[in-house]
């Protein structure tokens, strides 16, 4: 696959899905190291602690349970402790391809039926990103304080992996600030669907 950056043809590298398994839902109901009200300690939880106080029947459950129960009850301030894509359906998955590149870091790109998707940076390797991050995502990491770009990717790729030929695509670099300044490019020239939606929400999150 090709990308043209200006005068600049850049060729990128498919990376394969193997999907292991499907239809993870209530991801974030594992997580069981800290009761709702432990929760509430940390910074970003700060302003729920009135809420918390106020559910008794809830404040020294781990808080995976406690928030599913709240979810159940039909209580949607379930979703402040959850990022903004943390109670969503996902998948688990790893990646095939050229090993070499794959231990590599660089820029990576999401392509659904030849339409790009996403553009995004790796710092580590492609394949910490792939197995252990994007196509792993733990119970924590749908909480406010997790990840919520791994979510928000895993989720989406999860959509379309029934209807879809979804893979990545792969250009290794070692320059991080180079890295940074081709991925804004890249997002610029093509507005990737993800990449639009991901950052308008967390606009919309921290203007509120």
């Amino acid at each position: 696959m090709f990308i043209q950056i200006n005068e600049e043809k850049i060729e990128f590298t498919k990376v394969e899905i193997i999907v292991l398994e499907q239809g993870i839902a209530d991801l974030f109901e594992s997580f069981d190291k800290k009761t709702l009200g432990e929760l509430t300690k940390q910074k970003k939880y700060e302003h729920l602690k009135n809420f918390v106080e106020e559910q008794k029947h809830l404040k020294n459950v781990p808080a995976g349970a406690a928030i599913k129960s709240l979810k159940e009850e039909g209580n949607h301030t379930y979703r402040q402790f959850l990022n903004n894509y943390g109670d969503l359906t996902y998948s688990r998955f790893v990646v095939s391809g050229d090993e070499d590149l794959l231990k590599r870091r660089g820029i990576y790109t999401i392509i659904a039926n030849n339409e790009l998707k996403f553009c995004g940076v790796c710092a580590r390797t492609f394949k910490e990103r792939f197995n252990q991050h994007i196509g792993n995502i733990y119970a924590k990491g749908c909480y406010r304080d997790g990840t919520s770009t791994h979510c928000h990717v895993n989720a989406n790729i999860t959509k379309l992996l029934q209807t879809s030929d979804v893979h990545f695509a792969i250009y290794p670099m070692e320059n991080e600030k180079a890295m940074n300044k081709l991925k804004n490019a890249i997002v610029k020239r093509f507005e990737p669907e993800w990449n639009l939606r991901s950052n308008r929400e967390v606009f919309e999150l921290t203007s509120t």
